[in-house]
C-alpha cells in the first residue's frame, strides 16, 4: 500500500496507535506495514508522538491539544492551569497542557508541545465534562474541579492567605459555584485541600 492510499484510508484519524489500524485497515494490516510506518516517518509524511502513536504530519497544525492530551496518556481529563486559563480564572497563558489522571504522574515533550499528568486519587476522579472538538470528544474539568485540584496538588506550597491568593492572580469576578467547590474539596479527605478552599471562599466573597 502506498502512502496516499493510506492516507486517505485514516483520513478520519489525525493521530493514531498501531492498533487502531489493525480495525480501521482490516485486511490491508500486514506485518509490511510496520515498515511502512517506519519509511513514512523518514519521509516526513508521518511524526512519532510516543511508541506506538503517530501523527499524519500535514494535519500536525490541526490538531487541538486539550484534544490529544486525552489520548497521549489515559484515563485523564484536562485540569489545573490549562483549565483555569481556558476560564478565564487565570491570566496567564499556560504552555504545557495539563491534566489529572489515577496513572502515575507523567510528562512528555512531543512534536505538538509539552504535556504534563499529575497523579490524583481514583475517588477524585471526576467533576469533568465531555467536550467536542472537530467531532472528537475530550473532557474537561469543571471550573470549580479544576481549581480543587489545583489546592489539593500543591496544597504543599498553597498557606491559604490573602497575599498567596492575590499572587496567584484569581479572577475575583468568576462566578464559581459555592457548593461545588466545598462538594469537590470534600471528595478528597484532605483537611489542608478544604481549608484552602474555604479560605478562597473568603477571600472571593463567595460567602
Amino acid at each position: 500500500m502506498d502512502y496516499f492510499k493510506f492516507r486517505d484510508k485514516i483520513k478520519d484519524l489525525p493521530y493514531f496507535e498501531t492498533r487502531e489500524l489493525k480495525i480501521v485497515l482490516g485486511d490491508d494490516f500486514n506485518p509490511a506495514m510496520l515498515v511502512n510506518l517506519k519509511n513514512w516517518m523518514n519521509k516526513g509524511h508521518l511524526v512519532m508522538l510516543r511508541r506506538g502513536l503517530y501523527l499524519l504530519a500535514d494535519l500536525k497544525n490541526e490538531v487541538d491539544v486539550m484534544v490529544f492530551a486525552g489520548k497521549l496518556y489515559s484515563p485523564s481529563y484536562i485540569s489545573l492551569e490549562t483549565a483555569l486559563s481556558f476560564y478565564g480564572i487565570i491570566p496567564e497563558a499556560v504552555f504545557t497542557t495539563t491534566s489529572v489522571t489515577t496513572r502515575k504522574t507523567k510528562k512528555f515533550q512531543t512534536p505538538l508541545g509539552y504535556f504534563s499528568y499529575q497523579k490524583i486519587k481514583k475517588e477524585a476522579f471526576g467533576g469533568f465534562e465531555a467536550k467536542m472538538q472537530n467531532g472528537i470528544s475530550y473532557k474537561l474539568a469543571l471550573p470549580e474541579k479544576a481549581l480543587v485540584d489545583f489546592f489539593y496538588l500543591n496544597r504543599n506550597i498553597i498557606d491559604g492567605s490573602q497575599e498567596q491568593f492575590e499572587s496567584y492572580r484569581f479572577n475575583k469576578d468568576f462566578k464559581f459555584s459555592k457548593s461545588k467547590l466545598r462538594k469537590f474539596a470534600k471528595i478528597f479527605q484532605n483537611k489542608k485541600t478544604s481549608f484552602l478552599i474555604n479560605q478562597f471562599i473568603k477571600w472571593s466573597h463567595l460567602d
